[in-house]
């Protein structure tokens, strides 16, 4: 878990005299924090803020904390934050509403500071492990890119804001070739570092915002925003001479890798997570099935055609 300093917390309260003690006492516990006296501030400062925890009074003027709560935890850029409310009264309805909108814990005031201080730890703790196992759920356990389904997730998502926008993004899938045989000869664990290696070249070759999938065994996809066909094609056969021409050492013995490619270009309205990855992998099924260690690349609604490569 991070220091506290390392956390910023949101306090909300019309009242200046809590607002002014919460923010004495989260200080003095090491932690930053930001203060808001209404509903409204408070979620305009969450736009404008990285906030880790909101303390959250329940009866405000305007917009309530109930009210200011349930906007928290329909948006996904703040339903992950945790929210502890605040109240001097002790109405048992308005407490199980909070804990059912979404709430993690309820205080009542006049606070005892340890104890509302542990209740924070708990829920940046609690927050903190949850954020952990989903990150855990998107990664590919041996690789460390994206797992099959993060990858189809982020591919979508790009999708969707190219199409917005007016924009094609281009899609490449590789296949190391005859892999079976690297892991018959020199064993599964020799076979694992390959793959965790190629999964490094390929982070280290495309773009930070590239984004980067193991989809299979061997099989790895990249979704190339803001790049047309020749400039994917081009990038695919850079990694490939990279790769056919970098000696690999496990466990005393040299191995030689070799990659297959096939590569395809969106139709931007017409495009799909799915359409895209089956025309990839109909080019790459060429590449592998007309003597490997090549790529083949055609836009996706010109299957097979335009072949001639720009670099190579």
């Amino acid at each position: 878990m991070k220091s506290s300093n390392n956390y910023t917390i949101l306090a909300v309260d019309d009242a200046k005299d809590s607002l002014m003690l919460l923010d004495f006492d989260l200080v003095e516990a090491g932690y930053e924090v930001i203060t808001a006296d209404s509903g409204n501030e408070a979620l305009a400062m969450l736009k404008e803020n990285k906030v880790h925890l909101i303390l959250l009074d329940m009866y405000m003027p305007g917009i309530s904390g109930l009210t200011t709560l349930q906007e928290v935890k329909v948006q996904n850029d703040f339903a992950h934050i945790p929210v502890i409310m605040l109240s001097s009264s002790g109405d048992e309805e308005q407490i199980v509403a909070a804990l059912e909108f979404g709430a993690d814990d309820y205080v009542t005031k006049p606070y005892i500071s340890n104890v509302l201080l542990a209740r924070i730890r708990n829920a940046l703790r609690f927050m903190e492990k949850t954020l952990e196992l989903e990150t855990l759920a998107k990664i590919d356990f041996l690789t460390s890119v994206n797992n099959r389904g993060s990858f189809q997730e982020l591919v979508g998502k790009a999708i969707s804001l190219a199409k917005r926008n007016d924009e094609n993004v281009s899609l490449a899938m590789f296949d190391l070739d005859l892999f079976k045989k690297v892991n018959d000869n020199f064993g599964h664990e020799a076979g694992d570092k390959a793959l965790i290696d190629f999964a490094k070249i390929l982070i280290d070759t495309f773009r930070e915002y590239d984004i980067i999938g193991r989809v299979g065994g061997e099989e790895f996809a990249i979704l190339l925003s803001h790049c047309t066909l020749n400039e994917a094609q081009c990038a695919a056969n850079t990694l490939r001479k990279n790769i056919k021409n970098k000696p690999f050492s496990y466990y005393g013995n040299t191995i030689y890798l070799r990659i297959s490619a096939g590569v395809v270009c969106s139709d931007t309205q017409k495009s799909s997570f799915k359409s895209l990855l089956s025309a990839a992998d109909k080019r790459l099924y060429i590449a592998k099935t007309t003597g490997r260690d090549k790529v083949i690349y055609e836009s996706a609604q010109n299957p097979f055609i335009n072949n001639k490569p720009v670099c190579t």
